[in-house]
Formats: structure tokens, sequence, C-alpha cells
């Protein structure tokens, strides 16, 4: 009763430190499952054992005998777990694995019906009316079966023992030890049946098999951490393969949008080259006052086409620096009463001359001047002003409201408002209206003359502008685009501006000198025409050399401006520059040199500025906007 007593304590410890054996979900070894079997059976039997003296000393006749015969069950399952738990333990031989576990089920159903007929006829144990125990035959033929049994385990271990090497062995050849002892401490029990053999020899194998397990379940750890580490390296290395792709990509890409910029440079540079001619001369021919009325209306329509085309250059190179992240939003001082006025005469002309009535309104008072970058600001406006032109009906309406929604001490958020009563769009296209290339009808580009890029970038440069931009439509029902822009605010009045231009000298164009320098005849002559219309006197330098030389050999003062081409033959516009600004002379640091180039990029702008020139003008070259920087620059020397 004292060794039950301490076998269950030892069963319920073991269980304890075994929990995760327990554990629902835990996925177990065979092994495992039949240690954890095993330690049930034993614990049934040390249980039964320990009721047995209980029961035997209140003489409960009934009970004892109830308590006896589930005692002989559990030993039987006992038995059979250990005999499992050898064959799964050791994997050995799978023919005599077999042969032990059929052994061990035949001992196990021999108990079972053993015990049934124990209780129509005495052949396993029986308690007289004084509570008296007798054991027959079957009880030591059990015994002699447990004694068999664990005489074979021992024999497989054995055999499997001398083929093992290092710990392993150890652990094989203490179980097979252990099977020996059984057999001697079962011997002793069927010749003093009161005596714990049974039990201490029980107790000694749940200890080896607990032993056992937990190194098996060290064994499992240390092959886990093992396969965390290889798998952490693993890890590492493809995270160390895939920063390397990654750079190797990034290079490719940063290569090919190089390339990419100077494809579209260059081809930006030789597109713009023959516009400026066509542009150019077409403009000197408008200006013939023998050209007929239909010669000039040729040259509209040779005007017209040549602002779509330059239209659609323009709109490619703004979508390249948009993808490629090189857009740049300037922060430069701007009236927006005066960018707005500019931008309603554009429009205003063009709704006029298509029979569409324009309004424009802006509600609240503005500031003088705001911070922003005016140019990019004019081209979101006219590019949603200039579509509802082009897709509203003679006799529509376009309307555009501003005003102002948010301020404080150093920004101002402004609401415009875009509608017009033209074509419309459905709703199934309104999602796509800001993608490239996104047109509701193919129809639509012949018809009105449509990139599909203006939407989109517009919806860039509103975000860069720190803005957002809606729109809503209706089939035939017109169209309405709702953009909001912040601008920073400026403390600069335009009655000081007045009073400067007021004080300012106005600019006596007669005779003024500028060296134009210019590797393309036909260019050449359309700019010194241009400037012939202001009685300006042109001399020409057909490369960057040929342009230093021609400014080194006259006086300082001789030229009063800089006309440069960046792209020249023997030396470029850039090197030309940096050279003049480089002399030792009065004149070469002040004198306006104007950057002449077909690039169109900000970054030319830049590099122009970098190398000392003061302005940056794209081709084709408006006559306006040229005289207006030389102005602008003569009035500052």
């Amino acid at each position: 009763m004292t060794y039950s007593i301490i076998g269950i304590l030892a069963s319920v410890i073991l269980l304890i430190t075994n929990r995760d054996l327990l554990r629902k979900g835990r996925i177990l070894t065979r092994a495992q499952h039949a240690y954890r079997s095993f330690l049930v059976g034993v614990m049934a039997y040390y249980i039964t054992d320990l009721l047995w003296g209980i029961l035997d000393e209140h003489h409960l006749i009934l009970a004892l005998y109830v308590d006896t015969t589930v005692h002989f069950a559990a030993m039987a399952m006992a038995v059979m777990l250990w005999t499992r738990y050898v064959i799964d333990y050791l994997k050995g031989e799978k023919g005599f694995a077999k042969l032990l576990f059929f052994v061990g089920q035949c001992f196990l159903w021999f108990e079972l019906i053993v015990i049934i007929i124990n209780f129509f006829y005495p052949v396993l144990f029986r308690f007289d009316e004084d509570g008296g125990y007798h054991a027959y035959i079957a009880r030591y033929l059990t015994l002699g079966i447990q004694i068999l049994m664990f005489l074979l385990t021992s024999v497989y271990t054995l055999v499997i023992t001398a083929r093992s090497k290092g710990s392993v062995k150890m652990r094989h050849l203490t179980i097979g030890l252990f099977g020996i002892a059984m057999i001697i401490l079962i011997a002793l029990q069927v010749f003093y049946p009161l005596m714990p053999f049974y039990a201490m020899g029980y107790m000694l194998g749940t200890c080896l098999l607990h032993s056992f397990v937990m190194e098996d379940e060290k064994e499992e750890y240390r092959q886990e951490l093992e396969e965390a580490v290889k798998r952490e390296k693993q890890q590492k290395q493809e995270l160390t393969e895939s920063r390397e792709a990654l750079r190797d990509a990034l290079a490719v890409a940063e290569k090919a949008n190089k390339a990419k910029t100077a494809f579209l440079s260059n081809v930006s540079h030789e597109i713009r080259t023959p516009m400026n001619a066509i542009i150019g001369l077409n403009n000197i021919a408008m200006n013939d006052p023998t050209a007929s009325d239909e010669v000039k209306g040729y040259l509209e329509k040779i005007r017209g086409s040549s602002q779509h085309l330059l239209a659609i250059i323009n709109d490619i190179l703004d979508m390249n620096r948009i993808e490629s992240g090189m857009m740049v939003i300037k922060k430069e001082e701007f009236s927006l009463d005066d960018a707005i006025e500019q931008v309603n005469m554009m429009i205003g002309d063009q709704c006029r001359e298509k029979g569409i009535h324009y309004e424009c309104s802006v509600k609240g008072k503005t500031d003088d001047y705001y911070t922003g970058d005016e140019m990019k600001l004019k081209q979101v406006i006219i590019n949603i002003l200039g579509n509802a032109v082009k897709f509203t009906p003679t006799g529509g309406t376009v309307q555009f409201l501003v005003e102002e929604c948010a301020r404080n001490k150093r920004m101002t958020t402004f609401k415009m408002i875009f509608k017009d009563t033209g074509i419309g769009m459905s709703s199934e296209f309104l999602p796509h209206i800001f993608e490239a290339f996104s047109q509701e009808e193919p129809s639509n580009s012949n018809r009105y003359g449509s990139t599909g890029l203006g939407m989109p970038i517009t919806k860039s440069l509103v975000e860069l502008m720190n803005g957002s931009i809606d729109v809503e439509s209706k089939k035939g029902a017109g169209t309405t685009f709702t953009a909001t822009i912040t601008l920073e605010r400026s403390d600069r009045k335009k009655e000081e501006q007045e009073k400067l231009k007021a004080e300012r000298e106005p600019v006596i164009h007669k005779d003024r000198r500028i060296l134009l320098a210019e590797d393309v005849d036909i260019n050449a002559e359309i700019m010194i025409a241009v400037l012939e219309t202001k009685e300006i006197k042109t001399e020409h330098a057909v490369n960057g050399k040929k342009a230093v030389e021609m400014f080194e050999e006259h006086e300082p003062g001789y030229y009063d401006a800089i006309l440069m081409d960046m792209r020249m033959p023997v030396m470029d516009g850039l090197e030309a520059a940096k050279v003049i600004r480089a002399m030792d002379r009065e004149d070469a640091k002040t004198i306006p040199i104007i950057a002449l180039t077909a690039n169109a990029f900000d970054e030319d702008v830049q590099r122009s500025m970098q190398a000392g020139l003061n302005a940056h003008l794209s081709k084709p070259v408006e006559p306006d906007r040229l005289f207006a920087e030389l102005d602008s620059l003569w009035n500052i020397v």
C-alpha cells in the first residue's frame, strides 16, 4: 500500500512534468504516445493496488473483488503498453516488432477473457467469506506470460543494443536490463504475492522511461533549434540575395531611366529644332503685308497644327518628368490675380472664337503675392479650362470660380471650380479619367485633338502642390472639376512693385547689339528677323567657340546681350558661357546671357543657371517672351 501511494505520487509528478505530452493539439511521436499511455496504465495499476489495501482492511468483499479484477486488467494493459513503447522507441526489425506487438495484444485479450470467466468460475482468484484472498492457476499463468513478455522485449532490446553506438547504446542496454529486472521481480511476486515487488518494478520503469522521454524532448528541441538557426541563416542569405537583386534592379532601372531621359531629351531637341523653324517662319509670313487673306488662312492652320504638336511634345516630356520623380515645384513670388488674368485672356479668346460664353469670378479678397510655381499652376488651370472649351459645343458655357477656403499666417488654400456644359462623361469612365492615354471614345482623339495625357499630368501637378482634384460628370450634361491648391503667403505688396516699375528707365531697343550663337542657319535667320522687328542688331556665331572669340575680340560693352544655343558643335553653349564668365574683363560677369535650347527639362534649366546664364528659353522661342526677358535683364543691368 505504501509503495502504491508512492507510485501514484510518482506517476502524478511524471504526468505534470510531461504536461506537454497531454496538451491538446500536440503532435506526438509514436514513442511519446506510447509513453503517455503507459503512464496512465501504470497509474491505474497503482490506484487499484492502493484501493485493494483499503478495501481489504475494511473487509468490503464485493468492492475488493471489483478492484482486484480491474487491477489484473490494468496490469495486463501496462505490460502491453510497455511492449508497444519498446517497439516504437527502438524502431528495430519490423518482423520481430510485429511479433512482439501481436503477443502483447494476445496477452491483453487473454487476460480480459480470463477476467470474464472468473466472474462465473474462479480461475484467476476469489475471496472467501472472511475476505481471504485465494489465487488460482490463471494468476500464475498471467504472471508467467508477463515474464515471457519482458523476456521477449529484453532479448529484442539487447539484439538492437549490440548494433547501437554511443549514448543510444547505453539507453537500449538500460531498457534490456530493466526487462530482466522485471522478470526477477515478477518471479518474486509469484512466491511472495503480498510483497510490492511488481509495484517497485513499475516505479523503476516509469522513472527510466521519463528520463528517456526528457532526453528525447531535449533532442527534439536541439533539432528544432538547429533547424531554426538553419532557417535564419537561409533567410539572411535570401535577404542578402534579395537586397543584391534589388540593388542590381535599381541600378538597371536608374540606368534605364537615365537612358530614357537622355532619349527624350534628344528627341525633344531634334523635334523642337525644326519646330522652331516652322513656327518662326510661319510668324514671319503671318506678318508679311503682301500675304493674301487666303495665304494667311493657310498659315493660321499651320500655326494651329504646330502648336498642337508642340503641346503633345510638352505633355510627353511632362509625363516622363512626373514618372521619374524629376518634376520640380518652384517657390517663386507671383501675383495670383495676374496669373488668372493671363489665363482669362487666353481662354477668353478661345471661347470667343468658338462662340462659348466664358465666366470667371474670384470670391473674396486675395493677397497681392503668393509663393509657389506660377507656371505649373497656370498649366493646371489651362489644361482643365482648355478641355472644357474643347469638349463644349458652340453656345455652351464655361465657368471658372476661385475662392479662398482656408488660411493661416503662412499658407492659403484655394478652391478652384471648373464647370462646363459640354459633352460630359459616363459614370463608368470617371474612375479612369486620370489614367494616362485614357479616353472614353477613341474617336475623340481625332475629333478634338486629345492625347489623353492632360488629365494625368494635371492630377500629378495638383498633388505636387499639396492639393487634390475631383471630378463630377454626366453624359451629355457637362463636367465639373474641383481642385484645391495651397500657396504660401507673401508680404510683398503691389504698390511696391508698381513703384519699382515706375522708377525704371524705359527700355531705348534700337541700336542694341546682340551676339547670337546658333549652329542651325534657318534658326539663326529666324531669330535675326525677329530681333530686327525691334531694330536690334544681331551678329551671328556658328558655334560656342566662335561666340567666345567674337566676345573676346570686341571691347567691353560692345554686346548688350548673348543668345546662346545649348547644343552646338566644337563647343556647346554651357561651356561657352562658363568661358565667358571666367574672362578677366568688366562686362564678362554682367552681360545678360540667355539660353536658347530645344531641351525643356528642369534639369537643363538648372545646368544653365549653374553655368552662369541669366535665363532659359525653350524652343520654339515666343518673341513676346524673348523681348520681355531682355527688357527685364536690361533694366536690372
